[in-house]
């Protein structure tokens, strides 16, 4: 659960809006999943909810307009201390063994114009709007991530999958960077990443979907070349490969 607020304005503020779930996923016969919003703010918020097909080309995130995954209703008005439920509903089937990524943007749209004789107030204030993406997972059918299989499924035909992460280093902008591949057909969600013989690690978020690759956020080290990568990944501590050449 995510308790999310702008900055304070001299006249209206974006109003803190709490999210759950925060890793929501569509799986089985169920083809739908359940998001609440609720206004923890004293005034009335219209919200607006979008979905969008989540890619990742030469390492970078890509969002795209797309009709497999709705949200209902799109736009909502949340009166104070009230909360809305926002079902996400996969209108098309996904593939047996795969895992399909979508962001949800939920966006706090404008408040109406003020009248004529608050307009001089209106235009001495600072008005945030909220903004907020949250990573959606989809999964074909008898296809789960590791993180919610169980004993069951492993013995009713299940497929479980996992992602199979490694690094490398290469040059980009005329300098060094990390870079993650994902050869797996799950996401990992990174959380942290250190460098063996380093000490701690640093915190991060970041996702590698399934086929893909995705610059990390961490300076490559001094001779990267005789260095493990270490990092948490789906809650899990893990000693990340280099990729093989």
């Amino acid at each position: 659960m995510l308790l999310l607020a702008a900055g304070a304005a001299p006249s209206r503020a974006a109003s803190p809006l709490m999210i759950w779930p925060v890793d929501p996923v569509i799986t089985g016969p169920q083809r739908a999943v359940a998001l609440w919003l609720e206004n923890k703010g004293e005034d009335t918020v219209s919200m607006q909810v979008r979905v969008f097909r989540w890619s990742q080309v030469q390492g970078d995130d890509r969002f795209e307009p797309q009709a497999e995954v709705v949200a209902s209703p799109p736009i909502s008005q949340i009166p104070p201390g009230q909360r809305q439920m926002v079902r996400l509903i996969a209108t098309a089937a996904t593939p047996a063994q795969q895992e399909q990524a979508f962001r949800v943007l939920v966006d706090e749209l404008p408040a109406p114009a003020p009248s004529a004789g608050a307009a001089q107030d209106a235009a001495a204030a600072v008005q945030l709007q909220i903004r907020y993406a949250i990573p959606l997972f989809v999964y074909g059918p008898k296809t789960l991530p590791a993180r919610l299989a169980d004993a069951r499924s492993l013995i009713d035909g299940t497929t479980v999958v996992q992602p199979e992460v490694s690094w490398t280093v290469q040059r980009d902008g005329g300098k060094d960077r990390v870079r993650l591949i994902n050869r797996g057909m799950a996401h990992a969600r990174l959380t942290s990443a250190g460098w063996s013989g380093d000490g701690a690690r640093q915190d991060t978020l970041s996702y590698v979907l399934p086929l893909s690759e995705k610059w990390l956020d961490i300076a490559p080290a001094p001779a990267w070349q005789t260095r493990s990568l270490n990092a948490t990944i789906n809650g899990r501590d893990a000693q990340l490969p280099r990729a093989s050449q």
